[in-house]
């Protein structure tokens, strides 16, 4: 018998790659502008900063507003905020007004919260195929990653001040997210309890937050934001360093997404058979090997491959912890782990993001490349520790 998605899904996988493609203007453009519109060179990497600060202080906004206003309501809203981001980044580019650029992208940063929640409501939506369908959705960012950046640069000259068509695509695409979002249907799921589980009594924080799995999720999903922005981060400097061309840096950059998002069309049916925890696993070791790679060699082949296999490392290992997140609670018990789970992965990010400067040098990205394998050893030997002891037990 053939699968079905739920419609929800389906409508969250355009959602992603409507977000992945706004968003990844932003993560093309934004150190390239702050650096022309700056007063100093030591801000110019602020206004992306910015927006990875900006997500981690918004998303216990967002949780609580999910639970008391709903998902349609609150994915509007932030769509909302990606539209208005666009506008800001635009005027800020005409008027060269630094600190209103900074105000822009914090917007990106609250839309990047929300979105991370497109995750849990489709696992919310599919309780008995969760892994399926957060690999899904995932899935969505992977034409809007590779025609994004493309897009962007394409539309640098468009307006006599250069890079305010760029943003104003931010701008339209948020827009059109949020029509999109006003049509989302959500089923009707009984307050407190997934479709498939029994009522019970929500449980308390510490309770929840001791759970083996829960604990691994988040760690892998750590793992695959820090280790992944880092390297997405740092790579394409280090690369022109080098000596590398321009044109291999963005080659490097265009692998790299399709490491992270191509996986989403098969690794869906894989992990509905082999389970979360493999797929994680899986992951953890993907983002060793593109360490060691990184470590060995700035070669093109071997820089080429570290690229394409911290991206895939990411898909695996934020995928499978994601899904072993969304099966630790019940829908009444979200605002207990969603939060708190979504701010140390965005903290796994602003980490990468600031400390991705100190590795830009051919002697510094092996550095990093080290880090991504210490990091990758100790995740990958918890979960395999993990699932050596489910097969015992």
């Amino acid at each position: 018998m053939a699968r079905t998605t739920s419609p929800v899904v389906r409508h969250l996988t355009v959602a992603q790659g409507l977000s992945v493609a706004g968003s990844s203007v932003d993560l093309t453009l934004t150190g390239i502008v702050g650096a022309r519109i700056a007063p100093t060179p030591a801000l110019a990497t602020l206004p992306f900063s910015v927006i990875f600060l900006a997500a981690g202080l918004s998303t216990f906004v967002v949780s609580r507003a999910i639970g008391r206003f709903g998902y349609r309501r609150v994915f509007i809203v932030i769509a909302v905020a990606a539209a208005v981001s666009g506008c800001l980044s635009a005027a800020a580019i005409q008027l060269g007004a630094f600190w209103l650029f900074c105000a822009g992208t914090s917007l990106i940063g609250v839309y990047q919260a929300g979105t991370g929640y497109y995750r849990y409501l489709a696992a919310e939506s599919m309780p008995t195929e969760r892994p399926r369908a957060v690999a899904r959705v995932l899935a969505g960012g992977l034409v809007a990653a590779i025609v994004g950046p493309f897009a962007a640069t394409a539309l640098r000259d468009a307006t006599p001040t250069p890079y305010v068509a760029s943003y104003l695509l931010v701008a339209a695409l948020g827009t059109t997210a949020a029509v999109w979002n006003s049509r989302l249907a959500l089923p009707a799921i009984p307050a407190g309890r997934a479709a498939d589980t029994p009522v019970e009594a929500p449980r308390g924080f510490t309770e929840l937050w001791r759970q083996p799995a829960l604990l691994l999720g988040v760690a892998s999903a750590v793992l695959a934001a820090g280790t992944m922005l880092s390297m997405m981060t740092a790579g394409p400097i280090m690369g022109m360093d080098a000596g590398r061309t321009s044109a291999e840096a963005a080659f490097a950059i265009q692998l790299h997404m399709i490491g992270m998002y191509a996986p989403g069309f098969f690794v869906a049916r894989v992990m509905a058979r082999v389970g979360e925890r493999r797929i994680a696993l899986t992951g953890a070791v993907v983002i060793v090997i593109a360490g060691f790679a990184a470590a060995a060699s700035t070669a093109l082949p071997v820089y080429l491959l570290s690229m394409f296999a911290i991206g895939l490392g990411w898909n695996l290992a934020y995928g499978g912890g994601s899904a072993l997140i969304a099966a630790s609670y019940q829908i009444s018990e979200r605002g207990r782990v969603q939060p708190v789970a979504e701010v140390l992965i965005i903290g796994a990010q602003v980490v990468g993001s600031l400390t991705a400067s100190a590795y830009i040098t051919a002697a510094g990205w092996r550095v990093l490349g080290w880090g991504c394998v210490a990091l990758g050893c100790v995740v990958a030997a918890s979960l395999g520790l993990s699932q050596l002891r489910r097969r015992l037990t």
